[in-house]
Protein backbone atom coordinates (compact mmCIF):
# COMPACT_ATOMS: atom_id res chain seq x y z
CA UNK A 1 0.00 0.00 0.00
CA UNK A 2 1.25 3.47 -0.88
CA UNK A 3 2.10 5.34 1.95
CA UNK A 4 -0.14 8.31 1.57
CA UNK A 5 -2.83 6.01 1.08
CA UNK A 6 -1.86 4.26 4.52
CA UNK A 7 -1.69 7.94 6.10
CA UNK A 8 -5.16 8.49 4.39
CA UNK A 9 -6.91 5.64 5.74
CA UNK A 10 -5.14 6.15 9.17
CA UNK A 11 -6.39 9.59 9.22
CA UNK A 12 -9.90 8.47 8.34
CA UNK A 13 -9.94 5.96 11.26
CA UNK A 14 -9.32 8.54 13.71
CA UNK A 15 -11.93 10.41 12.39
CA UNK A 16 -14.20 7.73 12.73
CA UNK A 17 -12.93 6.69 16.41
CA UNK A 18 -14.23 10.69 17.23
CA UNK A 19 -17.49 10.17 15.40
CA UNK A 20 -18.64 6.77 17.25
CA UNK A 21 -17.66 8.23 20.67
CA UNK A 22 -20.34 11.23 19.83
CA UNK A 23 -22.69 8.71 18.80
CA UNK A 24 -21.95 6.42 21.74
CA UNK A 25 -22.70 9.69 23.73
CA UNK A 26 -19.35 9.23 25.47
CA UNK A 27 -19.41 12.04 28.11
CA UNK A 28 -16.63 14.63 26.83
CA UNK A 29 -16.61 18.05 29.19
CA UNK A 30 -15.67 20.84 27.27
CA UNK A 31 -12.88 23.61 28.10
CA UNK A 32 -10.23 20.76 27.31
CA UNK A 33 -8.31 21.55 24.12
CA UNK A 34 -5.23 23.17 25.20
CA UNK A 35 -4.58 20.02 28.02
CA UNK A 36 -5.09 17.75 25.33
CA UNK A 37 -2.54 19.29 22.80
CA UNK A 38 -0.49 19.44 25.34
CA UNK A 39 -0.44 15.64 26.29
CA UNK A 40 -0.81 14.52 22.69
CA UNK A 41 3.26 16.47 22.21
CA UNK A 42 4.70 15.09 25.10
CA UNK A 43 3.17 11.46 24.49
CA UNK A 44 4.82 11.69 20.77
CA UNK A 45 7.57 13.97 19.95
CA UNK A 46 8.28 17.68 20.54
CA UNK A 47 7.02 20.24 17.54
CA UNK A 48 10.91 20.37 16.58
CA UNK A 49 11.46 17.19 15.94
CA UNK A 50 8.39 16.67 13.95
CA UNK A 51 9.97 19.54 11.97
CA UNK A 52 13.34 17.78 11.59
CA UNK A 53 11.64 14.65 10.51
CA UNK A 54 10.01 16.78 7.80
CA UNK A 55 13.09 18.11 6.59
CA UNK A 56 12.26 21.89 7.94
CA UNK A 57 14.84 22.53 10.34
CA UNK A 58 13.90 25.90 12.33
CA UNK A 59 16.78 28.23 14.40
CA UNK A 60 17.77 26.50 18.26
CA UNK A 61 17.23 23.14 16.64
CA UNK A 62 21.48 22.38 16.58
CA UNK A 63 20.79 19.17 18.83
CA UNK A 64 22.71 21.48 21.40
CA UNK A 65 20.87 21.26 24.65
CA UNK A 66 22.31 24.55 25.76
CA UNK A 67 20.15 26.66 23.17
CA UNK A 68 17.13 24.00 23.40
CA UNK A 69 14.55 24.40 20.53
CA UNK A 70 12.75 27.99 19.85
CA UNK A 71 9.37 26.01 18.45
CA UNK A 72 8.81 23.78 21.71
CA UNK A 73 10.22 26.80 23.70
CA UNK A 74 7.21 28.86 22.84
CA UNK A 75 4.84 26.21 22.73
CA UNK A 76 5.28 25.66 26.00
CA UNK A 77 5.53 28.89 27.15
CA UNK A 78 1.86 29.80 25.47
CA UNK A 79 0.55 26.85 26.19
CA UNK A 80 1.01 27.84 29.69
CA UNK A 81 -0.31 31.27 29.67
CA UNK A 82 -2.87 29.97 28.21
CA UNK A 83 -3.34 27.59 30.97
CA UNK A 84 -3.21 30.57 33.41
CA UNK A 85 -5.84 32.65 31.51
CA UNK A 86 -8.36 29.85 32.11
CA UNK A 87 -7.73 29.41 35.55
CA UNK A 88 -7.92 32.70 35.83
CA UNK A 89 -11.20 32.98 34.27
CA UNK A 90 -12.09 30.41 36.39
CA UNK A 91 -11.19 32.43 40.02
CA UNK A 92 -8.88 29.46 40.34
CA UNK A 93 -7.58 30.22 43.95
CA UNK A 94 -3.64 29.31 43.85
CA UNK A 95 -3.23 30.67 47.54
CA UNK A 96 -5.42 27.62 48.99
CA UNK A 97 -4.19 24.86 46.21
CA UNK A 98 -1.23 25.69 47.27
CA UNK A 99 -1.52 25.12 51.09
CA UNK A 100 -3.52 22.15 50.12
CA UNK A 101 -0.55 20.53 48.42
CA UNK A 102 2.32 21.45 50.86
CA UNK A 103 4.70 18.18 49.77
CA UNK A 104 4.25 18.89 46.10
CA UNK A 105 4.85 22.38 46.89
CA UNK A 106 8.21 22.01 48.62
CA UNK A 107 9.16 19.94 45.69
CA UNK A 108 8.57 21.97 43.16
CA UNK A 109 9.68 25.09 45.42
CA UNK A 110 12.94 23.16 46.16
CA UNK A 111 13.71 21.99 42.49
CA UNK A 112 13.20 26.12 41.56
CA UNK A 113 15.85 26.75 44.00
CA UNK A 114 18.39 24.55 43.00
CA UNK A 115 18.37 26.41 39.45
CA UNK A 116 20.56 28.91 41.64
CA UNK A 117 23.40 26.07 41.93
CA UNK A 118 22.85 24.50 38.32
CA UNK A 119 25.82 24.42 35.87
CA UNK A 120 23.41 25.42 33.46
CA UNK A 121 20.92 28.11 34.91
CA UNK A 122 19.14 28.98 31.87
CA UNK A 123 18.56 25.58 30.40
CA UNK A 124 17.46 24.67 33.85
CA UNK A 125 15.44 27.80 33.91
CA UNK A 126 13.87 26.29 30.86
CA UNK A 127 12.86 22.91 31.66
CA UNK A 128 11.34 24.36 34.77
CA UNK A 129 9.45 26.71 32.81
CA UNK A 130 8.08 23.36 31.74
CA UNK A 131 7.21 21.54 35.08
CA UNK A 132 4.86 25.01 35.70
CA UNK A 133 3.67 24.24 32.50
CA UNK A 134 2.73 20.68 32.97
CA UNK A 135 1.02 21.54 37.11
CA UNK A 136 -1.09 24.53 34.98
CA UNK A 137 -2.18 21.94 32.43
CA UNK A 138 -3.43 19.22 35.16
CA UNK A 139 -4.88 22.02 37.85
CA UNK A 140 -6.71 22.78 33.83
CA UNK A 141 -7.80 19.59 33.71
CA UNK A 142 -8.82 18.96 37.27
CA UNK A 143 -11.17 21.95 37.73
CA UNK A 144 -13.50 21.21 34.93
CA UNK A 145 -15.75 20.33 36.68
CA UNK A 146 -16.11 16.79 36.03
CA UNK A 147 -12.39 15.81 36.91
CA UNK A 148 -12.60 12.12 35.99
CA UNK A 149 -14.28 12.27 33.09
CA UNK A 150 -12.13 15.13 32.14
CA UNK A 151 -8.89 13.16 32.76
CA UNK A 152 -10.61 10.03 30.23
CA UNK A 153 -11.27 12.91 27.71
CA UNK A 154 -7.52 13.93 27.38
CA UNK A 155 -6.61 11.10 27.42
CA UNK A 156 -9.18 9.16 24.87
CA UNK A 157 -8.21 11.78 22.61
CA UNK A 158 -4.58 11.00 23.00
CA UNK A 159 -5.25 7.03 22.54
CA UNK A 160 -7.42 7.89 19.50
CA UNK A 161 -4.91 9.86 17.79
CA UNK A 162 -1.70 8.13 18.48
CA UNK A 163 -1.97 4.71 18.43
CA UNK A 164 -2.98 4.24 14.63
CA UNK A 165 -0.78 6.94 13.75
CA UNK A 166 1.89 5.01 15.44
CA UNK A 167 0.91 1.59 13.31
CA UNK A 168 1.01 3.70 9.94
CA UNK A 169 4.73 5.06 10.80
CA UNK A 170 5.30 1.63 11.96
CA UNK A 171 4.53 -0.09 8.48
CA UNK A 172 4.74 2.61 6.09
CA UNK A 173 6.87 5.93 7.38
CA UNK A 174 9.73 3.61 9.26
CA UNK A 175 12.23 6.67 9.13
CA UNK A 176 9.48 7.89 11.66
CA UNK A 177 8.10 4.81 13.33
CA UNK A 178 11.21 2.27 13.87
CA UNK A 179 15.06 2.81 14.72
CA UNK A 180 17.78 -0.02 14.13
CA UNK A 181 20.29 -0.95 16.06
CA UNK A 182 23.55 -0.35 16.09
CA UNK A 183 24.74 -3.23 14.05
CA UNK A 184 21.30 -2.79 11.60
CA UNK A 185 20.18 -6.39 12.63
CA UNK A 186 17.39 -5.41 14.32
CA UNK A 187 14.98 -3.00 15.08
CA UNK A 188 12.49 -1.30 18.03
CA UNK A 189 8.80 0.15 17.25
CA UNK A 190 8.77 3.41 18.33
CA UNK A 191 5.55 4.84 16.46
CA UNK A 192 5.21 9.01 16.70
CA UNK A 193 6.56 8.53 20.21
CA UNK A 194 10.45 8.62 20.71
CA UNK A 195 11.62 5.00 22.14
CA UNK A 196 9.86 1.77 22.40
CA UNK A 197 9.48 2.29 26.18
CA UNK A 198 7.56 5.44 26.10
CA UNK A 199 5.37 3.83 23.06
CA UNK A 200 4.76 0.85 25.89
CA UNK A 201 4.01 3.34 28.29
CA UNK A 202 0.99 4.90 25.75
CA UNK A 203 -0.13 1.30 24.87
CA UNK A 204 -0.42 0.33 28.66
CA UNK A 205 -2.39 3.19 28.98
CA UNK A 206 -4.48 2.43 26.19
CA UNK A 207 -5.28 -1.32 27.36
CA UNK A 208 -5.97 0.25 30.58
CA UNK A 209 -8.67 3.06 29.64
CA UNK A 210 -10.29 0.73 26.61
CA UNK A 211 -10.49 -2.18 29.48
CA UNK A 212 -12.25 0.20 32.08
CA UNK A 213 -14.30 2.19 28.57
CA UNK A 214 -15.42 -1.28 27.83
CA UNK A 215 -16.58 -2.92 31.30
CA UNK A 216 -18.48 0.47 31.40
CA UNK A 217 -20.08 0.23 28.54
CA UNK A 218 -20.98 -3.65 27.98
CA UNK A 219 -24.37 -3.61 28.24
CA UNK A 220 -25.54 -1.23 25.67
CA UNK A 221 -22.73 -1.96 22.80
CA UNK A 222 -20.67 -5.20 24.55
CA UNK A 223 -18.35 -6.31 21.43
CA UNK A 224 -20.06 -3.45 19.18
CA UNK A 225 -18.22 -0.95 20.97
CA UNK A 226 -15.82 0.98 18.74
CA UNK A 227 -13.04 0.79 21.43
CA UNK A 228 -12.35 -2.76 21.25
CA UNK A 229 -10.22 -2.44 17.42
CA UNK A 230 -8.51 0.29 19.90
CA UNK A 231 -7.93 -2.21 23.08
CA UNK A 232 -6.76 -5.14 20.20
CA UNK A 233 -4.39 -2.12 18.55
CA UNK A 234 -2.66 -1.18 21.69
CA UNK A 235 -2.13 -4.84 22.99
CA UNK A 236 -0.47 -5.53 19.54
CA UNK A 237 1.69 -2.02 19.98
CA UNK A 238 2.41 -3.09 23.28
CA UNK A 239 4.09 -6.32 22.12
CA UNK A 240 6.37 -4.25 20.14
CA UNK A 241 8.39 -5.42 17.24
CA UNK A 242 9.93 -9.03 16.96
CA UNK A 243 13.39 -8.15 17.77
CA UNK A 244 13.30 -6.08 20.95
CA UNK A 245 10.01 -6.98 22.90
CA UNK A 246 9.87 -4.42 25.02
CA UNK A 247 8.71 -6.67 28.86
CA UNK A 248 9.81 -3.20 30.85
CA UNK A 249 6.17 -2.05 28.94
CA UNK A 250 4.82 -5.51 29.21
CA UNK A 251 5.30 -5.98 32.90
CA UNK A 252 4.15 -2.59 34.00
CA UNK A 253 0.93 -3.40 32.06
CA UNK A 254 0.32 -6.80 33.48
CA UNK A 255 1.06 -4.71 36.85
CA UNK A 256 -1.78 -2.49 36.02
CA UNK A 257 -4.15 -4.46 34.75
CA UNK A 258 -4.04 -6.35 38.15
CA UNK A 259 -4.35 -3.40 40.33
CA UNK A 260 -6.82 -1.66 38.20
CA UNK A 261 -9.09 -5.14 38.29
CA UNK A 262 -8.46 -6.62 42.18
CA UNK A 263 -9.54 -2.92 43.02
CA UNK A 264 -12.83 -2.96 41.00
CA UNK A 265 -13.64 -6.51 42.56
CA UNK A 266 -13.23 -5.09 46.17
CA UNK A 267 -15.51 -1.80 45.17
CA UNK A 268 -17.62 -3.37 47.99
CA UNK A 269 -15.56 -4.23 50.50
CA UNK A 270 -13.17 -0.71 50.89
CA UNK A 271 -11.71 -2.20 54.35
CA UNK A 272 -10.25 -4.86 51.69
CA UNK A 273 -9.49 -2.89 48.99
CA UNK A 274 -7.74 -0.26 51.27
CA UNK A 275 -5.68 -3.12 52.58
CA UNK A 276 -4.77 -4.55 49.36
CA UNK A 277 -3.81 -1.22 47.94
CA UNK A 278 -1.20 -0.74 50.80
CA UNK A 279 0.13 -4.01 50.21
CA UNK A 280 0.88 -3.23 46.65
CA UNK A 281 2.41 -0.13 47.83
CA UNK A 282 4.44 -1.17 50.05
CA UNK A 283 5.27 -4.02 48.58
CA UNK A 284 6.50 -1.63 45.28
CA UNK A 285 7.94 1.02 47.53
CA UNK A 286 9.81 -2.32 48.75
CA UNK A 287 11.01 -3.33 45.23
CA UNK A 288 12.48 0.43 44.57
CA UNK A 289 14.80 0.15 47.53
CA UNK A 290 15.81 -3.89 46.80
CA UNK A 291 17.05 -1.76 43.43
CA UNK A 292 18.80 1.18 44.55
CA UNK A 293 20.37 -0.82 47.20
CA UNK A 294 21.31 -3.28 44.09
CA UNK A 295 22.59 0.16 42.07
CA UNK A 296 25.41 0.65 44.91
CA UNK A 297 26.12 -2.86 45.71
CA UNK A 298 25.53 -5.49 43.23
CA UNK A 299 23.70 -8.12 44.61
CA UNK A 300 24.68 -11.98 43.14
CA UNK A 301 22.23 -14.01 41.15
CA UNK A 302 22.76 -16.44 43.21
CA UNK A 303 20.93 -14.33 45.92
CA UNK A 304 16.84 -13.77 46.69
CA UNK A 305 17.16 -10.56 44.91
CA UNK A 306 18.75 -11.88 41.95
CA UNK A 307 17.29 -14.76 41.40
CA UNK A 308 13.71 -12.80 41.18
CA UNK A 309 15.63 -10.26 38.88
CA UNK A 310 16.68 -13.50 36.19
CA UNK A 311 12.93 -14.90 37.03
CA UNK A 312 11.80 -11.64 35.15
CA UNK A 313 13.55 -12.54 32.12
CA UNK A 314 16.28 -9.76 33.15
CA UNK A 315 20.06 -9.96 33.47
CA UNK A 316 21.88 -9.18 36.66
CA UNK A 317 22.69 -5.52 35.21
CA UNK A 318 19.28 -4.78 34.61
CA UNK A 319 20.11 -4.65 31.09
CA UNK A 320 23.45 -3.02 31.20
CA UNK A 321 21.53 -0.28 34.03
CA UNK A 322 23.77 -0.92 36.93
CA UNK A 323 26.77 0.00 34.77
CA UNK A 324 25.03 3.84 34.02
CA UNK A 325 24.08 4.07 38.01
CA UNK A 326 27.65 3.06 38.46
CA UNK A 327 29.12 5.65 36.22
CA UNK A 328 26.48 8.94 37.05
CA UNK A 329 26.86 8.20 41.32
CA UNK A 330 30.57 8.93 40.40
CA UNK A 331 29.80 12.50 38.66
CA UNK A 332 26.80 13.36 41.02
CA UNK A 333 29.28 12.71 44.52
CA UNK A 334 30.18 15.95 44.69
CA UNK A 335 27.52 17.44 46.09
CA UNK A 336 24.92 14.12 46.93
CA UNK A 337 22.76 16.65 49.22
CA UNK A 338 21.62 19.21 47.40
CA UNK A 339 22.28 17.24 43.78
CA UNK A 340 23.77 19.50 40.77
CA UNK A 341 20.54 21.32 40.45
CA UNK A 342 17.66 20.06 38.58
CA UNK A 343 18.05 20.26 34.64
CA UNK A 344 21.99 20.43 35.11
CA UNK A 345 22.67 16.90 34.67
CA UNK A 346 21.57 15.21 31.19
CA UNK A 347 22.33 18.16 29.11
CA UNK A 348 24.30 16.55 26.32
CA UNK A 349 27.58 14.91 26.76
CA UNK A 350 28.08 17.58 29.80
CA UNK A 351 27.29 15.09 32.12
CA UNK A 352 31.16 14.38 31.66
CA UNK A 353 30.17 10.49 31.15
CA UNK A 354 31.85 9.16 27.87
CA UNK A 355 30.65 5.64 26.90
CA UNK A 356 31.55 6.83 23.33
CA UNK A 357 34.20 8.07 22.01
CA UNK A 358 32.53 9.75 18.66
CA UNK A 359 29.86 11.46 20.69
CA UNK A 360 27.28 9.27 18.66
CA UNK A 361 24.77 9.19 20.86
CA UNK A 362 23.50 10.60 24.66
CA UNK A 363 21.49 8.78 26.84
CA UNK A 364 19.37 11.65 28.55
CA UNK A 365 18.38 9.82 31.51
CA UNK A 366 19.70 7.35 34.21
CA UNK A 367 16.30 4.46 33.68
CA UNK A 368 15.66 4.80 37.49
CA UNK A 369 13.28 7.91 38.51
CA UNK A 370 14.49 7.70 41.71
CA UNK A 371 17.83 7.98 40.78
CA UNK A 372 17.42 11.12 38.69
CA UNK A 373 15.87 12.71 41.24
CA UNK A 374 18.42 12.26 43.31
CA UNK A 375 21.39 13.35 40.51
CA UNK A 376 19.57 16.37 39.90
CA UNK A 377 18.41 17.52 43.55
CA UNK A 378 20.54 15.63 45.70
CA UNK A 379 19.19 13.72 48.93
CA UNK A 380 16.98 16.45 49.70
CA UNK A 381 15.22 16.41 46.44
CA UNK A 382 14.92 12.38 47.10
CA UNK A 383 13.11 12.81 50.33
CA UNK A 384 11.08 15.55 49.15
CA UNK A 385 9.58 12.96 46.37
CA UNK A 386 9.36 9.88 49.06
CA UNK A 387 7.02 12.54 50.65
CA UNK A 388 5.21 13.13 47.87
CA UNK A 389 4.31 9.57 47.41
CA UNK A 390 3.61 8.72 50.97
CA UNK A 391 1.73 11.60 51.84
CA UNK A 392 -0.34 10.80 48.39
CA UNK A 393 -0.97 6.95 49.37
CA UNK A 394 -2.87 8.35 52.61
CA UNK A 395 -5.28 10.58 50.54
CA UNK A 396 -5.87 8.81 47.79
CA UNK A 397 -6.51 5.88 50.52
CA UNK A 398 -9.10 8.61 52.17
CA UNK A 399 -11.21 9.06 48.48
CA UNK A 400 -11.76 5.40 48.30
CA UNK A 401 -15.26 6.08 50.12
CA UNK A 402 -15.81 9.55 48.69
CA UNK A 403 -15.48 8.81 44.72
CA UNK A 404 -14.47 5.11 44.24
CA UNK A 405 -13.79 5.21 40.41
CA UNK A 406 -11.96 8.51 40.71
CA UNK A 407 -9.75 7.21 43.52
CA UNK A 408 -9.75 3.55 41.94
CA UNK A 409 -8.16 5.36 38.74
CA UNK A 410 -5.82 7.47 40.56
CA UNK A 411 -4.58 4.48 42.52
CA UNK A 412 -4.29 2.04 39.71
CA UNK A 413 -1.71 5.41 37.54
CA UNK A 414 -0.07 6.47 40.92
CA UNK A 415 1.06 2.52 42.00
CA UNK A 416 2.03 1.89 38.23
CA UNK A 417 4.41 5.21 37.87
CA UNK A 418 5.70 4.31 41.42
CA UNK A 419 6.90 0.85 39.27
CA UNK A 420 7.99 2.13 36.06
CA UNK A 421 10.31 4.11 37.71
CA UNK A 422 12.22 1.40 39.05
CA UNK A 423 13.79 0.59 35.48
CA UNK A 424 12.66 4.07 33.85
CA UNK A 425 12.73 7.84 34.43
CA UNK A 426 9.41 10.36 34.18
CA UNK A 427 9.67 12.03 37.63
CA UNK A 428 10.13 15.83 36.84
CA UNK A 429 10.36 15.76 33.39
CA UNK A 430 8.00 18.34 32.41
CA UNK A 431 8.10 17.30 28.72
CA UNK A 432 6.92 13.59 29.61
CA UNK A 433 3.53 12.30 29.82
CA UNK A 434 4.08 10.00 32.72
CA UNK A 435 5.30 12.99 34.58
CA UNK A 436 1.67 14.47 33.41
CA UNK A 437 -0.35 11.61 34.65
CA UNK A 438 1.70 11.32 38.06
CA UNK A 439 0.42 15.58 38.45
CA UNK A 440 -3.37 14.54 37.39
CA UNK A 441 -2.92 11.81 40.67
CA UNK A 442 -0.90 13.62 43.24
CA UNK A 443 -2.64 17.20 43.29
CA UNK A 444 -5.36 17.75 45.16
CA UNK A 445 -8.16 20.33 44.25
CA UNK A 446 -9.83 21.27 47.30
CA UNK A 447 -13.62 20.77 47.30
CA UNK A 448 -14.72 24.67 47.06
CA UNK A 449 -12.17 25.05 43.47
CA UNK A 450 -13.79 22.43 42.33
CA UNK A 451 -17.55 23.87 42.54
CA UNK A 452 -16.54 27.29 41.52
CA UNK A 453 -13.85 26.28 38.34
CA UNK A 454 -16.60 25.15 35.99
CA UNK A 455 -15.59 25.18 32.35
CA UNK A 456 -17.44 27.61 29.79
CA UNK A 457 -16.78 28.99 26.64
CA UNK A 458 -15.75 32.23 28.15
CA UNK A 459 -12.34 29.81 28.92
CA UNK A 460 -9.49 30.69 26.99
CA UNK A 461 -10.72 27.81 24.15
CA UNK A 462 -13.08 30.64 23.16
CA UNK A 463 -10.08 31.90 21.23
CA UNK A 464 -10.25 28.79 18.63
CA UNK A 465 -11.33 28.77 15.17
CA UNK A 466 -14.60 27.85 15.05
CA UNK A 467 -13.82 24.16 13.37
CA UNK A 468 -11.47 23.18 15.65
CA UNK A 469 -13.74 24.13 18.63
CA UNK A 470 -16.73 22.08 17.53
CA UNK A 471 -14.98 19.15 16.45
CA UNK A 472 -12.02 19.12 19.27
CA UNK A 473 -13.82 21.08 22.49
CA UNK A 474 -17.64 19.90 21.57
CA UNK A 475 -18.80 16.73 22.76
Amino acid sequence: MPPDLALLIGAGFVYYAFRSARKRRVISPPGLFWPTLWYLVVASRMIGLWFLAWGLPLPGQSGDATSGSIVDATFFLLLTIIGLVILSRRHFDWSAALRFNPWIVALLAFMALSILWSGYPFVSFKRYIKVIGSVTMAVVVLTNGQPLESIFTVLRRCLYIHLPMSLVCIKYFRDIGVEYDYNGTSYAWHGISTSKNDLGQVAMLGVLYFTWDIARHWRDFGWRNFDVLYLLLAVYLLKGSEDQVSMTSVSVCAFALVVFLRLRALRAKLHSARRFVLSVFYATAALVTFILIHSVVLFSENSLFGKMITMLGRDITLTGRTDIWHDVYAVASSNPLFGVGFGGFWIGRLANIQWDANLSWVLGQAHNGYIDTYLQIGLIGAALLAAVLFTTMRRLLAYLEEDFDFACFRITVFLTVMFVNATESTYLRGDHHLWFMTLLVVWMVPHAQRALSKPSRNDADAALPPAVELSEISR
